[in-house]
């Protein structure tokens, strides 16, 4: 049997996307930017949990920087949301890379869980919003910087250390196209990592 992979996606694409109108063999697919899918993988830090005495149900708040979804599992899927740590369900302050199923109720679209894993290294986040930012980049053709990688890393230390800069400037500092430099940091803004002001860029850490 096929199993289809899960796409990374942010939780703002997730918000923004609808569900289309037919099933697929018994699967209802959810239409993003790209294309449709029925799993979606999401990196998060868990802002709130709860679940019931019984353990017959429980939900997580999880917020990526972009915006935040719940998470919400009944009876065996519970297990689940369990940190293997504490054998309780996930505290706030965790951070999870989930596959889930993409469901709605009364208007509001949540997560189902397929699978969860707990995420211990911090830069992890950092390297799922570069692999989404390739895709990104990919698609719409215009992949002309050298390393995605090390030029976010310049661009974020560059920030830090001289304070918002114009796309012109911070484009001198890669030696890259004006054009290519300000369609990625558009992108880093988008994803929480930095924010635009006046024309200028700056890093989301110090504002």
């Amino acid at each position: 049997m096929r199993i289809e992979a899960a796409q990374k996606v942010r939780i703002k694409e997730l918000l923004a996307g609808e569900f289309e109108e037919v099933s697929i063999e018994g699967t209802r697919y959810f239409r993003l930017p790209w294309g449709s899918v029925s799993r979606v993988r999401i990196m998060g830090l868990v802002l709130d949990s709860t679940m019931k005495e019984d353990g017959s149900f429980a939900t997580l708040e999880l917020h990526d920087g972009t915006a935040s979804i719940q998470v919400r599992a009944w009876e065996e899927d519970v297990n689940s949301l369990i940190d293997p740590d504490t054998g309780r369900i996930y505290e706030a302050g965790s951070m999870i890379d989930l596959i889930g199923r993409v469901k709605s109720w009364k208007d509001s679209i949540y997560l189902s869980p397929v699978l969860v894993m707990k995420v211990r290294d911090p830069n992890a986040i950092l390297l799922r919003e570069l692999e989404i930012l390739r895709r990104e980049l990919r698609l719409r053709g215009k992949p002309k910087l050298r390393n995605l990688k090390e030029d976010m890393k310049v661009i974020i230390r560059a920030l830090k250390e001289l304070g918002p800069l114009s796309a012109e400037e911070v484009a001198d500092l890669l030696k890259g196209e004006v054009d290519d430099v300000r369609m990625l940091l558009d992108e880093m803004v988008a994803s929480g990592l930095l924010y635009e002001s006046g024309g200028k860029y700056g890093y989301i850490g110090q504002r």
